[in-house]
């Protein structure tokens, strides 16, 4: 996956006047802050340095798992007019979403440091949508009076860092500001998975309907199994994003953990959930599945004629029919 050229274009601009080293050097001290303590990653960003290094090595890895999850409700979202981004940092997740539903009018977004809302409107400024969109400066939680209900309300790389005595408040707020889907998306770790089973719980126990990943609201087999449920998008790095990450591939793969709840009674195309990469062998393979009956394998093979043309088509995330 690759950004789309107006944003690439704009973090181009914004990082020309900074010397590479400098940036590198910033960004590896935020990187511990990442690896060590993700909550504290928002208190850290205290210089322009600081926050476009950090935009530049983050914004395409999140922007890439953003628009992933998104391509999920794509074919069943009815007519998105309005999102609204909650933690939107510059703004990654609404640029997913102005590439995503080509019918927006309205672009809300909240953010607690100015210096990264900044950041933001100088890379919207040849967006046009994303130009006009209305940033608010202020704590998510404390926004809520401000905001208008948005027919998509993302929460991306930021639900995690809501203490846990606030989650059940900001889900239940924010859930009242939504229109047709609410998204959740935090990083592929055990610890994101952890504040995704938590919005889990809090939905099925309301009664909202759960529409992806999970094919069912029944115990969740990760958890069971003592493992995380995670899935993996790849985006390409540009040559600024190699020096950043000190890496040599082309290329890199962002994990991620995520949930969509819909307001709307919608009928699933899917009933099970492809949980790891498909184990590929001559003349047949084999899909590892989450179902309502836990994990199971099911292998294809030639003579399942259509069905194994579409399982070798198949991807680690997507979803599946049995």
């Amino acid at each position: 996956m690759l950004l789309p050229n107006l944003l690439q274009e704009s973090l181009n601009e914004i990082s020309k006047n900074y010397q590479q080293t400098l940036l590198q050097e910033a960004y590896t001290k935020l990187s511990t802050y990442y690896r060590n303590n993700r909550e504290q990653i928002a208190f850290s960003l205290n210089s322009d340095l600081e926050r476009i290094a950090y935009v530049l090595a983050r914004m395409p890895a999140t922007y890439a798992a953003v628009k992933r999850v998104l391509l999920e409700i794509l074919p069943f979202a009815d007519n998105v007019k309005s999102i609204l981004d909650v933690g939107c940092g510059p703004g990654t997740a609404a640029w997913a979403s102005c590439e995503a539903f080509s019918d927006i009018e309205r672009i809300q977004l909240i953010e607690l440091n100015q210096g990264m809302i900044e950041i933001g409107k100088k890379l919207a400024l040849n967006q046009l949508k994303m130009r006009n969109a209305d940033w608010l400066q202020n704590n998510v939680l404390n926004s809520l009076g401000n905001i208008k209900i948005a027919d998509v309300v993302l929460a991306s790389y930021s639900f995690n860092e809501i203490k846990v005595q606030d989650k059940e408040h900001f889900l239940t707020k924010f859930w009242e500001k939504t229109n047709q889907f609410f998204v959740l998306i935090e990083p592929g770790t055990p610890l994101g998975f952890e504040s995704i089973t938590f919005a889990r719980n809090f939905f099925i126990k309301n009664k909202a309907q759960i529409y992806a990943p999970c094919s069912h609201t029944l115990n969740c087999p990760a958890l069971e199994k003592k493992d995380w449920c995670h899935f993996s998008t790849r985006l390409q790095r540009t040559s600024i994003h190699k020096i950043l990450k000190m890496g040599e591939k082309g290329f890199e793969d962002e994990k991620y953990s995520y949930l969509i709840i819909s307001k709307n009674n919608l009928e699933r195309p899917f009933n099970t959930r492809i949980t790891r990469h498909p184990e590929i062998h001559s003349g047949h393979l084999k899909l590892n599945l989450c179902t309502n009956n836990g994990f199971i394998s099911k292998t294809y093979s030639k003579k399942d004629g259509e069905k194994y043309k579409q399982a070798r088509k198949a991807e680690w995330g997507d979803s599946w029919l049995l």
